[in-house]
């Protein structure tokens, strides 16, 4: 019976610790926040109008001594996309950044990407010498952007986000749950 109470106050004072009240922090505009893309993109399988997810890469340390933990999640969008073409012309690739979401707060981006593959100008007209029209079926490269990569953007404006206490603290320590003692 001691085993159980002892099993049961562990268990309170763990609720207990992980159990904070929100705390409110005030993100400013032009604040970095590194980014990790949590989806595959493609210039030759995206397409404008896409959504795709991000997430939080590190811990962002505020000046209000406040922190954004990492792993926040958001959104961005493909603003362009143009798949390898023909000639070598190479394929291109736009996103943009749009928000982290914390709770039912939104902090918005400012952060854009944009790439083009590699071309394959010289390879072609080198082709097209040797072989002809049929050289001209040489195609150039696609942009990809792989899931986990990072890029270092910034928050557009000030935004003020509670923060709970779950995202604020880490987990109740092992041995607290853990019981102790032995059956009598």
């Amino acid at each position: 019976m001691k085993l159980f109470y002892k099993t049961a106050a562990a268990a309170l004072f763990a609720m207990a610790a992980t159990t904070v009240h929100a705390q409110t922090v005030k993100v400013p505009e032009g604040t970095e926040v590194v980014i990790s893309v949590d989806d595959k993109l493609s210039s030759d399988t995206s397409h404008e109008g896409d959504r795709f997810t991000i997430s939080l890469a590190d811990d962002v340390v505020l000046a209000d001594g406040g922190k954004l933990p990492a792993g926040l999640k958001g959104a961005g969008e493909v603003t362009h996309a143009k798949k390898k073409g023909m000639m070598g012309k190479p394929g291109e690739l736009n996103v943009r950044f749009d928000y982290l979401k914390v709770g039912d707060a939104k902090i918005k981006l400012r952060g854009q990407k944009g790439a083009e593959g590699d071309a394959r100008y010289g390879t072609t007209i080198t082709l097209t010498v040797l072989f002809g029209p049929l050289g001209l079926i040489k195609h150039g490269k696609d942009v990809e952007i792989k899931p986990g990569q990072k890029m270092t953007i910034y928050t557009d404006a000030d935004a003020s986000v509670e923060l709970s206490g779950a995202s604020m603290t880490a987990a109740a320590p092992a041995a607290a749950a853990a019981p102790t003692g032995t059956a009598n």
